[in-house]
């Protein structure tokens, strides 16, 4: 007998091994720590999943910020009058760096007139008529410039899309398409409702 089956422990094979007629009690401690052991695993992914999860929607807060500052800063530039020379250039100058902040981040835009519209991508905020450079069913002009990084759409753009006049929506005189006027048969009451 050894002087660990003597104080009730399990009995030993050579090099410290358990042996295989382990007790019942044993293997049950040990499926508890191996479940034990899985489940501190898939916590520790699940938690690092979370933190990187927390760390992009703060980034992405962060840069639709600063989107919104350049947005500001280029409508601010735009309606500046022609004697602000000096002034237009230094906005431009600012402008620059945002865009060099946009690139280094991997921000590019998603519209551009002429392209596809793409609903995952574009927001429609009207319709116009086609152009040789916007034929139907592209983008005809955007109004607010809309960015993708790497994980994704983080703002979408507002456009003007180009849609012919037939597939604009029909107006209240016209009526819907595909709805018929309803007839009445002959010797039947008009149904509850709408009038004779």
């Amino acid at each position: 007998m050894t002087p660990d089956e003597r104080e009730g422990g399990a009995p030993q094979a050579k090099g410290g091994e358990p042996s295989e007629d382990a007790s019942p009690e044993s293997e049950d401690w040990k499926t508890r720590y191996q479940y034990l052991l899985a489940e501190f695993e898939n916590y520790r992914k699940r938690t690092q999943r979370e933190i990187k999860a927390a760390a992009y929607a703060a980034r992405a807060e962060l840069l639709l910020r600063v989107i919104s500052l350049h947005d500001g800063i280029e409508r601010a530039r735009d309606h500046l009058p022609a004697e602000a020379a000096d002034l237009r250039r230094g906005l431009d100058r600012v402008l620059e760096n945002f865009r060099s902040l946009l690139d280094e981040e991997q921000l590019h835009t998603v519209a551009r007139v002429g392209d596809p519209f793409r609903p995952e991508d574009h927001e429609a905020v009207g319709s116009v008529p086609p152009t040789p450079e916007a034929p139907a069913g592209t983008v005809a002009a955007v109004v607010q410039e809309g960015y993708r990084g790497p994980n994704g759409l983080l703002r979408p753009a507002k456009v003007l899309v180009s849609a012919s006049p037939s597939s604009a929506p029909p107006t209240p005189e016209e009526g819907a398409p595909g709805e018929e006027e309803k007839v009445q048969a002959p010797g039947s009451s008009p149904p509850v409702g709408e009038g004779k």
